[in-house]
């Protein structure tokens, strides 16, 4: 096995612990949304977040096992790597920036407001921006990947990209719309 084996192994495993990572914050996400007390959201953002923490490592294993190989079989200046670079850097700050900024602004607004979800708290369940991050950056890594593995000019390698992120955005809408009513209290009747 050479060097360059070993850190496509290294690459493939960094994108392994980005897409189980994207996995359990779609699950985390998904029931924050359905939650129908603030209180109840709170441990699933606790989890997005302490999931979020392996998208650095992600990142940092995909960087450096990609630079490895292009020092080894590959040239700095081939589209689909300068693609590659640009959507990790992209990925990173979505990731960080507004996708887990949104997280963060919505945890502290539901540790304010525990009580049952009522239409304001459902919207910001529903916050667009949040939504639309969460639907875009593993959309843009498919691009990204499918830009890599057809070994892509740069045009091509960045058409990959802006069609994944746009499916990824449409996808997004849906998630935007509110779903069943959420009742204001459960009562139930006196005996």
């Amino acid at each position: 096995m050479t060097g360059y084996h070993i850190a496509l192994f290294i690459h493939i495993c960094g994108l392994l612990v980005a897409i189980a990572a994207i996995g359990v914050i779609a699950l985390a996400m998904l029931r924050v949304r359905a939650a129908r007390t603030g209180a109840d959201a709170l441990p699933w953002l606790e989890i997005d977040k302490m999931v979020a923490r392996a998208f650095p490592l992600a990142i940092l294993m995909l960087f450096l096992s990609g630079a490895y190989m292009v020092h080894k079989a590959w040239s700095w200046d081939t589209g689909w790597i300068d693609v590659g670079i640009g959507g990790l850097v992209f990925l990173g700050v979505i990731g960080d920036r507004v996708q887990g900024g949104r997280a963060r602004f919505i945890a502290k607004t539901l540790a304010a407001r525990p009580g049952p979800v009522d239409e304001t708290t459902a919207a910001l369940l529903r916050d667009r921006v949040w939504w639309t991050a969460a639907m875009v950056n593993p959309a843009l890594a498919i691009g990204v990947v499918y830009a890599m593995v057809s070994k892509l000019s740069l045009g091509g390698a960045i058409a990959a990209a802006l069609i994944a992120s746009a499916v990824g955005a449409a996808l997004a809408v849906p998630f935007w719309r509110g779903g069943e009513p959420v009742p204001a209290a459960v009562t139930t009747p006196e005996s």
